[in-house]
């Protein structure tokens, strides 16, 4: 069951009180994954179980990588994301999660550190498209992410 395609087609930005989403940088975060390629990337290189309710691999990770950013400190914490369920739909149990990170050996690692590439290489592509930007180098071109971000690294 995928639970990573067209989530974010009902949602809408209003100024009333009802209905507020806690965490809404879950919500940005979880869009740029999808957005950005990540999570369909990560779901094709991740083998999936077979049989009805099993959980996309890929979007597991990024589930987990957002209850991260949330404030997770350990593979239940995934319960952060419950708040979300009327955005993202219930999140994976801490089990689902602790079966897609024990199933990852070194192949997948090395799939998985392929697809984050791919999708931060989108992610640089687009950056020029936006209205406007701000990492110029002296030629006009956007300068490398270790120059733009001074003390990042990049991750492969």
């Amino acid at each position: 069951m995928s639970k990573s395609i067209g989530w974010d087609d009902r949602l809408s930005v209003t100024a009333t009180d009802k209905n507020l989403v806690g965490h809404v940088g879950a919500v940005l975060l979880r869009k740029c994954a999808d957005k950005a390629g990540l999570t369909s990337g990560l779901n094709a290189v991740i083998p999936r179980g077979e049989g009805p309710g099993w959980w996309d691999r890929g979007t597991v990770l990024t589930s987990l990588a957002v209850s991260i950013a949330l404030g997770a400190t350990s593979v239940s914490d995934i319960d952060l994301l419950a708040h979300q369920a009327p955005v993202f739909g219930d999140p994976p149990s801490d089990s689902t999660v602790r079966r897609c990170l024990t199933d990852l050996d070194q192949v997948t690692l090395g799939k998985i550190g392929k697809a984050r590439a791919k999708a931060r290489r989108r992610v640089w592509d687009l950056i020029p498209h936006r209205p406007t930007h701000t990492h110029l180098t002296s030629n006009n071109r956007l300068s490398e992410p270790e120059r733009a971000f001074p003390g990042s690294r990049a991750i492969a």
